[in-house]
């Protein structure tokens, strides 16, 4: 496997699976029901540090679903 295919398969993997932690966190804030239920602007704020890796997960899959449409 070329170094290539590896980093891609890892930064795959890595945008697959960021989404966990920050279900969990808002599972913890605000309760299993609160975490199935829309947004509210009276909801508990998440954690900081989930709100960072929200971002992260959205800046990924947007920086890998426009490196798609270039090729």
């Amino acid at each position: 496997m070329s170094k290539e295919l590896l980093w891609l398969t890892l930064t795959v993997i890595l945008t697959g699976l960021l989404w966990v932690p920050y279900i969990l966190d808002r599972i913890m804030v605000r309760g299993l029901m609160g975490a199935m239920a829309n947004p509210a602007r009276n909801d508990k704020p998440q954690s900081p540090w989930a709100q960072r890796l929200y971002f992260a997960h959205t800046n990924a899959v947007k920086i890998s679903s426009s490196s798609r449409r270039s090729c």
